[in-house]
């Protein structure tokens, strides 16, 4: 009896003793860590520089009321991932088409999900972190991809039928590269970004007008420009 229960009862405590290594400190496996999540809260633009999108093809500058970017850093030790939401006010432009012919519309910024990439964490206000004048800064590489929306178009005076769902096709990519600082009291800091606009889809009223608006507004070399005004940092961040 002792011979048929021996071979099961090994392999149980030979079981039992193999997750209990893995489970402790010292084992053979790392023991699971919760991801690092710390809030960060930016103010995008103010008077001495407001969020503005430069519209290449139009020569044309759109100003935003200030928006805000929020997110989580992933640490504050070398290389780590960030996140965050964008939220830009809708604006009105103003553009001349062919050169003479007075446009007025509504532009509005709707983010496709969250913005993401790194941050590399730096710490020293007399060196790497003399530029933020802060103790601790990160070089962020940050992608917000956002989809640029079309309403309440005039031309020349007259209403432009755009529909309801007028906007890019897809959505245009716009990277931000900047050392900011991420412990306040810090200054504004200058972030500036060059991105292309896709063509227009879905702006249909009377009639389709996506080509047109396409041919007015979409292609590269158009630019971004904002001041990020640091607002809070880990627990002075509230829910």
């Amino acid at each position: 009896m002792l011979t048929r229960y021996a071979l099961p009862l090994v392999l149980a405590v030979a079981a039992f003793s193999l997750g209990a290594a893995q489970a402790a400190p010292g084992g053979n496996a790392p023991v699971p860590q919760a991801a690092t999540q710390i809030p960060f809260g930016f103010t995008l633009g103010d008077a001495q520089q407001p969020t503005t999108s430069h519209v290449a093809k139009l020569g044309s500058d759109i100003a935003f009321p200030p928006g805000t970017f929020d997110g989580f850093l992933g640490g504050l030790t070398s290389t780590v991932p960030i996140t965050g939401k964008l939220a830009i006010p809708p604006a009105d432009g103003y553009f001349v088409a062919f050169r003479f012919m007075a446009t007025t519309g509504r532009v509005e910024i709707v983010p496709d999900g969250d913005a993401a990439g790194t941050a590399t964490v730096h710490t020293g206000k007399d060196k790497d972190c003399k530029a933020t004048q802060t103790n601790i800064c990160a070089d962020t590489d940050v992608t917000a991809k956002v989809f640029i929306k079309l309403s309440d178009v005039e031309v020349d005076g007259h209403p432009l039928d755009v529909g309801s769902d007028c906007r890019t096709a897809q959505p245009a990519a716009v990277t931000i590269k900047a050392l900011v600082p991420i412990s306040p009291p810090a200054p504004p800091v200058k972030v500036t970004s060059t991105f292309t606009t896709p063509p227009f889809a879905g702006c249909v009223g009377h009639e389709d007008v996506s080509r047109l608006l396409t041919g007015l507004v979409s292609g590269p070399g158009n630019t971004f420009v904002s001041n990020l005004q640091l607002r809070c940092f880990s627990s002075g961040c509230k829910p």
